[in-house]
């Protein structure tokens, strides 16, 4: 069932509105059918998200770290927040009037750079100098609150996909903050 999620380069996002907790449903946008899930904690505070396939198997970890003078997410691969599954950290810039993020892998090298605006969540997904994926609401012409879709290069390796989609998560995560 995760070969579905991690093979899908075109994704729609749907947040559950009535919810305790962040909480939605992933999407193949080509066929609109459901491929897995995503899940914070009830409880704010230093929240982690896991991205699961349709069977609840947890294929992406992604915690908030607290204490820190800049926001930044760990990744972890699986459900666990194990440091022999550690996959890297998205980061922001400390101090900036247009928010700026970045992922570095678990030896400090930058593989994903995020520009755009994260209070419309437009994005545009940059590795080693090529747009890898695109972030938007506009490409399924959806005015709904919580939807927001995912157009990847179909050339992406499935963990980079899968990065990608936990990127997501967190920039949501960070504009729902900044309200």
């Amino acid at each position: 069932m995760s070969e579905k999620l991690l093979k899908c380069r075109n994704f729609m996002l749907k947040e559950k509105m009535l919810s305790l907790t962040d909480k939605g449903e992933i999407f193949n946008a080509d066929t609109n059918e459901p491929i897995g899930t995503f899940r914070g904690k009830l409880i704010k505070i230093g929240n982690t998200y896991r991205i699961r396939d349709l069977n609840e198997v947890p294929l992406l970890t992604v915690g908030e770290k607290i204490i820190s003078l800049r926001s930044s997410y760990r990744f972890y691969k699986g459900g666990e927040k194990d440091d022999s599954q550690y996959l890297g950290i998205l980061k922001r810039k400390l101090v900036s009037i247009k928010p700026s993020y970045w992922y570095e892998d678990p030896n400090e090298n930058r593989v994903f750079e995020m520009k755009g605006n994260i209070f419309t969540l437009k994005f545009k997904i940059i590795k080693d100098g090529k747009e890898v994926a695109e972030i938007s609401k506009k490409l399924w012409k959806s005015l709904l609150r919580g939807h927001y879709g995912v157009q990847m290069n179909p050339d992406l390796d499935d963990d980079s996909a899968l990065l990608i989609l936990g990127i997501v998560l967190m920039l949501h995560h960070e504009k729902e903050e900044n309200k």
